[in-house]
């Protein structure tokens, strides 16, 4: 009887390990086809595939319209979704129209709601107010003469009453008589003047 040959060791070689991971690689292929998206359909005799609902950027809805909102739709609550902005709420009426200037204006209407609430019932006043002056601009639509006349007739002295060529005045006016100047026909607006620009 011949000799047997020599067995040889059993080691696990570089062709074994790449064996066992080509199989570990199929089946990870395999398992990543199963589970990836469905196949579409496909026409038949040119038919037309019915349209796929766009998924919105958020993801897909998780209820349907009637189901959102506590399981009532607008329809069956009576109660509609708004679909518009509320309109802005009104400005309110200013009492002279033409103080443009918002500080001034708040100043003025505070001054007369003082005056009033210092006269009483009496109708004499009981408490001295105190009536700021206010250097301001009155720019003009006319009635130049006519609107300097009525500040001399008050004590003050407007600036540029002679000038010809300057279509507004400038005067230091009491807060008394700023709501007064400011409706007198050819008066378009009465403001603080501008500041000065540093250097200017």
């Amino acid at each position: 009887m011949p000799p047997r040959p020599p067995r040889l060791p059993y080691c696990q070689g570089p062709q074994t390990r790449l064996m066992t991971a080509l199989a570990l690689l199929l089946a990870a292929t395999a398992l990543m086809l199963a589970c990836g998206p469905a196949a579409q359909p496909i026409p038949v005799d040119g038919e037309d595939l019915p349209a796929s609902r766009p998924v919105p950027a958020d993801g897909p809805d998780p209820l349907p319209p009637a189901q959102q909102e506590g399981g009532d739709s607008a329809g069956e609550s009576g109660a509609a979704a708004p679909t518009e902005m509320p309109p802005p709420p009104p400005r309110p009426t200013l009492t002279y129209p033409n103080i443009r200037d918002s500080g001034l204006h708040i100043d003025v209407v505070e001054f007369e709601e003082a005056q009033k609430a210092a006269q009483g019932s009496s109708g004499q006043s009981d408490a001295a107010v105190e009536d700021t002056v206010v250097f301001v601009r009155i720019l003009l639509s006319g009635n130049k003469a006519e609107v300097a006349a009525w500040l001399r007739s008050k004590g003050i002295t407007p600036l540029h009453a002679e000038s010809a060529d300057i279509a507004n005045l400038a005067a230091e006016v009491p807060l008394s008589l700023m709501g007064a100047l400011s409706q007198l026909d050819g008066v378009r607006e009465v403001r603080r003047p501008y500041p000065k620009k540093p250097g200017a």
